[in-house]
């Protein structure tokens, strides 16, 4: 297949028919739920850059990832791209459509959207979070074992978070990949925000063991609590 024939722009016009397009290759591997969700992530990371394929390699490995579909990439590689070369009038209505949106889950609302714009800021929850996060890392470096160096703390917890909603697995994932600077959504104790925590215990322990996993934790509430910050003082609740 020649892939050079493929529109290498798309303002407007054609970022609608991107979508409907990955709506089409996607409907092989998701449901309608989940196609939802994966064409609003390429909205989220690919929707104005200057090339339609731009991105299209590192969307479809985060689409792998995020949806079970782990050694898949390149044959979801070629299906999208065979899909941006068909028939628009063969392809299914843009699943971010107003009317789809309206049932979209908050976090993956399309780009300009009044709720997209709400979850871009974080809030005390995943400010929070991240802090606990960046208390945690900063001990997995001086506790990591000679040799470790490429372990990653967020990598592996890229790996664990396929446990979470598809709304805040996305959100975890394009934090720790570094497609947004901060966590976004909501992150409320004895719901989504606890479930963070244990994971991100979990992904520490698998590194670093279990003993020193739990004096690591024990200095990051210590050094939050400490703090004096009465939001920050809230990670008890976390555990």
């Amino acid at each position: 297949m020649n892939d050079s024939t493929l529109p290498m722009a798309y303002p407007g016009k054609d970022a609608l028919l991107a979508r409907r397009a990955l709506a089409h290759a996607l409907s092989t591997y998701l449901d309608s739920d989940r196609v939802h969700d994966a064409v609003s992530l390429w909205s989220q990371t690919a929707d104005g850059q200057a090339s339609l394929l731009a991105g299209l390699t590192r969307y479809c490995k985060q689409v792998a990832e995020l949806f079970g579909l782990s050694g898949r990439e390149a044959e979801l590689h070629l299906k999208i791209l065979r899909a941006m070369k068909m028939d628009p009038s063969l392809l299914p209505d843009d699943p971010l459509s107003p009317r789809a949106s309206a049932a979209a889950p908050i976090g993956l609302q399309p780009p300009g959207s009044a709720a997209s714009a709400a979850s871009a800021t974080p809030n005390s929850s995943a400010l929070l979070l991240q802090k606990f996060f960046g208390l945690l890392e900063d001990q997995f470096r001086r506790e990591s074992p000679t040799g470790s160096a490429n372990l990653s703390l967020r990598r592996s917890l890229v790996g664990l978070a396929k446990q979470l909603p598809p709304a805040q697995r996305i959100a975890v994932v394009q934090w720790c990949t570094g497609e947004t600077p901060a966590l976004h959504g909501q992150w409320p104790a004895g719901s989504h925000g606890t479930v963070l925590v244990n994971l991100i215990y979990v992904a520490l322990a698998e590194l670093i063991g279990p003993v020193r996993a739990d004096r690591a934790l024990g200095l990051a509430v210590a050094d939050l609590e400490a703090s004096g910050d009465a939001a920050l003082i809230e990670i008890r609740r976390y555990l």
